[in-house]
């Protein structure tokens, strides 16, 4: 058989973003609780972002991002080519 090598990049998390917009604030002067200042609120969300991350990591996002992105490839060289004929193995970079 013929070999098809794909050298494939680390997985890795490019972004993460909250969409502020949906956030709504309810009576704040009329609140029971004390007022949150913008420094403990930003810093909550950094915290927030950290955790999505971390948990996403533990639930195995990248190790699906890797298994997405060979089943793509697959899909892709099996248009160009005669897969009876070519074996894919794919490399760490």
């Amino acid at each position: 058989k013929k070999l098809i090598r794909v050298k494939m990049p680390e997985a890795n998390i490019l972004s993460s973003e909250l969409d502020t917009d949906s956030f709504k604030l309810y009576h704040e002067e009329e609140s029971i609780f004390r007022q949150i200042t913008l420094e403990e609120n930003n810093e909550a969300l950094n915290k927030l972002v950290e955790q999505a991350e971390e948990d996403s990591i533990a639930n195995g996002i990248l190790e699906n991002a890797r298994t997405n992105a060979e089943e793509i490839l697959k899909g892709f060289f099996s248009k160009a080519y005669d897969m009876d004929e070519y074996e894919i193995k794919f490399e760490d970079q």
